[in-house]
């Protein structure tokens, strides 16, 4: 008897249909969980499209969401949330990729977060919520300063310079400010900073000095990255003569510098107006001292004269006196020296220097006018004026 072949196929069938049961549910399992997990990437990407750091982040600039699988584009877009609110736009790329671009600019010195609260993908499944962070540039920071070194004395003409750990982006400008108030100058090199007084500041003066950072698209806000306090050095001296020892038999305080006329070499510059000699080499004062010039009617010239001659102790026949340390620059004889003096060896004028009553030279105390004789030699720049 024949058996009932039809039996054993349909018991093939059964387990070929178990297993595509099985592949189909397996299928829709794999399916159901990337439709249910689909991955999130945020690339920040300038409006010139250079992709940038999460902490420099500024508005027009755009971020690209990558979906790992297709979307439903409507349910990103309607649960995307700034915190704190900004303005934004939204464009479609594809229904994998999608653009958010920002509409004003962030508040600098602070966090947002981007979220999106859940979405949907093609086929309607639901995605948990995503985020991530940025922030604008970061705020500028000193790395050095000449008031962090110690130096807490400054002359009244000091430059400062400061020294930011990376150049000042076009996001942020630095104020400062100072108590008492004085006006000043900066040049930015680098990321390098130099406040420069225009006008010397007062002598021995107490200041303080605030360093605060501005937004140049949020102009209420500001953070202060500094405060330093300085005081200037005491009024410079002027010396009338020296002892035997070296010291002033007397000196003032000098209410200002003098700005030197040449910045080049060594020259003598003469104030008649306050009785006073400096010398200056390269710029820099070398010494101040009290002189007393010509008395009305025999005036000391004004003008720029040249040295033309030194004598240690020549001999005035016209007046009987020595001219110690003369320095010669006129024709018509007209010198510096030291305080006349006369065969017995007494100095003529000690008690004037600071008064104009010479006929027509220019007279220095004992020991600053032998420092003068051995500053200059032939040649050497003399500008007199008021």
């Amino acid at each position: 008897m024949i058996k009932d072949k039809p039996k054993i196929f349909d018991g093939i069938t059964i387990f070929l249909m178990i297993v595509l049961i099985g592949l189909i549910v397996l299928i829709g399992v794999i399916n159901y969980r990337k439709e249910t997990n689909i991955q999130v990437g945020f690339n920040f990407i300038s409006a010139e499209g250079e992709k940038k750091q999460l902490n420099q982040i500024v508005k027009d600039d755009f971020i690209m969401l990558n979906f790992s699988g297709p979307i439903k584009t409507e349910t990103v877009f309607k649960n995307i949330i700034f915190e704190p609110k900004i303005e934004f736009d939204h464009q479609i790329k594809n229904n994998h990729q999608l653009e958010i671009t920002l509409k004003e600019n962030p508040v600098p010195d602070f966090n947002y977060k981007f979220k999106i609260d859940g979405f949907k993908s093609k086929w309607g499944l639901s995605n948990e919520s995503v985020e991530t962070s940025f922030s604008t540039y970061s705020l500028p920071k000193i790395r050095e300063f000449d008031l962090t070194k110690n130096q807490k004395i400054l002359k009244v003409d000091k430059i400062l310079k400061l020294e930011l750990e990376e150049p000042l982006n076009e996001q942020y400008f630095i104020k400062i400010k100072t108590e008492p108030e004085f006006e000043f100058q900066t040049s930015e090199i680098d990321n390098s900073i130099e406040i420069k007084p225009i006008r010397n500041l007062a002598f021995d003066t107490e200041y303080k000095m605030t360093m605060e950072v501005g937004s140049k698209n949020h102009l209420n806000f500001k953070r202060k990255i500094g405060e330093f306090l300085f005081k200037t050095e005491r009024p410079p001296t002027v010396v009338y003569g020296w002892d035997e020892n070296g010291e002033p038999t007397k000196s003032e305080f000098r209410t200002e510098l003098l700005e030197p006329a040449i910045q080049v070499g060594r020259y003598i510059d003469i104030n008649l107006s306050d009785q006073n000699l400096y010398i200056f080499e390269n710029g820099k004062e070398i010494g101040a001292y009290k002189v007393s010039t010509g008395i009305k009617g025999m005036e000391t010239p004004i003008g720029e004269f040249k040295v033309m001659a030194k004598a240690g102790r020549p001999w005035s026949a016209q007046y009987g006196l020595f001219m110690p340390w003369f320095i010669q620059f006129t024709n018509q004889g007209h010198g510096i020296h030291e305080l006349p003096e006369w065969p017995g060896g007494y100095k003529e004028g000690a008690n004037h220097l600071g008064i104009a009553v010479s006929h027509g030279c220019v007279r220095l105390g004992v020991g600053p006018a032998k420092k003068v004789y051995d500053f200059v030699e032939t040649g050497t720049s003399i500008v007199i004026h008021y």
